[in-house]
């Protein structure tokens, strides 16, 4: 069956809706107050944390949408997969850059004297920021040069997903490893810093939210991938 896509009216409706969001987000960013030893400079950092809430939400979306997927062989399903991926991809490279520059301009991680570059390799998170950019990359790879089956796609968006949060969890419930990056600064702070930065994170997953629609909205079910997917027999 051939999936209705969105009207002219509907997308001119999302173009706006993103446009509204994205500036609510530079205002937002913008009434953040200047900090005691970073200055303007923690903006940065708080909006390099906040996109990265919101593609940690996407590829956790996906993953579950990959399980879905896998018991019902939806192209619904797997249409809103592909726009989880399609988003949160892109918006991990960029959060990998600001993690990169925040680490750079506004703390040495490990209070040593060394060259900021060498601090950076030294923390965890952002290390596994990187490793998770190369994972991504990976899958995106898979699906482009070797992967034809949906079936197949969708348990390595699983697998990435898994992976992902086995890292991470290794990480958050480290106490060593959390020593050597400030913790919940958002949270340990007054709601002039507090407010903003949720608001952020919502404005952005709205944005977010309303580019996986668009990208899902295309994506057709291709019938030669239907075909080889029904010699797969679903999970039970």
């Amino acid at each position: 069956m051939i999936r209705k896509r969105p009207s002219n009216t509907s997308l001119a409706v999302a173009s706006g809706a993103i446009v509204v969001m994205a500036i609510a987000v530079a205002l937002l960013i913008a009434s953040i107050p200047a900090v005691k030893g970073l200055g303007d400079k923690v903006r940065l950092p708080l909006f390099h944390g906040g996109s990265t809430w919101v593609s940690l939400m996407l590829f956790a979306a996906m993953g579950v949408l990959a399980v879905i997927y896998l018991f019902t062989r939806s192209d619904s399903v797997y249409a809103w997969e592909v726009g989880m991926r399609a988003v949160a991809t892109p918006l991990w490279l960029m959060n990998s850059v600001l993690g990169l520059l925040a680490a750079l301009s506004t703390w040495d991680f490990t209070g040593s004297r060394e060259l900021p570059i060498m601090a950076v390799r030294q923390d965890p998170r952002l290390v596994a920021q990187m490793a998770l950019l190369l994972g991504v990359a990976m899958v995106l790879l898979l699906d482009w040069l070797v992967l034809e089956r949906r079936f197949h796609k969708a348990i390595a968006d699983l697998t990435f997903t898994v992976i992902a949060a086995v890292l991470l969890s290794d990480i958050f419930l480290d106490p060593a490893k959390r020593a050597l990056h400030p913790d919940s600064p958002v949270l340990n702070s007054g709601w002039e810093i507090k407010g903003p930065f949720f608001g952020m994170v919502l404005a952005t997953l709205g944005i977010a939210l309303v580019l996986v629609w668009l990208v899902q909205a295309f994506v057709q079910p291709d019938p030669l991938a239907a075909e080889t997917d029904a010699e797969i027999t679903p999970l039970p």
